[in-house]
């Protein structure tokens, strides 16, 4: 039986995701809430909008992640000073620790995944899979 392409990209996302959020765990998140801790501690201050559209994903899903976020004391909502229509996300202390480790986290698992590969092997795969995202893109 021949293995597609598409069924090694399957592989590789559900190890990661399950090695990674194994990890993960510890404080209380899982690989998605990981990257968006990262996004917002990257954009401190953004909207839940600004959020939602980097993401490409709806307003509402994106209120529903940040709720986890806030409930673990991660991130704080406050009034903009300037239009109090919007509400700007700011990471907290808690959550600065939180997405340092997390993103440590996911470093070290592309170290695992990478071993014996050279640095120029690594750049020609993001260049591969880079094309492959823009493919889908077009």
């Amino acid at each position: 039986m021949d293995i597609e392409i598409t069924d090694y990209l399957r592989k590789i996302i559900q190890a990661s995701y399950g090695k990674v959020e194994e990890r993960l765990k510890k404080y209380g998140l899982v690989k998605g809430q990981a990257h968006l801790l990262v996004l917002i501690r990257d954009n401190d201050g953004c909207t839940q909008k600004d959020l939602a559209e980097s993401l490409g994903v709806k307003y509402s899903s994106m209120s529903e992640r940040l709720n986890k976020l806030e409930e673990l004391g991660y991130i704080e909502r406050n009034i903009d000073e300037t239009n109090s229509k919007f509400k700007r996300i700011n990471i907290t202390s808690e959550g600065k620790i939180a997405a340092v480790q997390s993103r440590r986290i996911q470093k070290e698992f592309e170290e695992v995944m990478f071993q014996g590969f050279s640095k120029k092997d690594v750049k020609q795969f993001e260049t591969y899979i880079e094309k492959i995202c823009q493919n889908i893109d077009e």
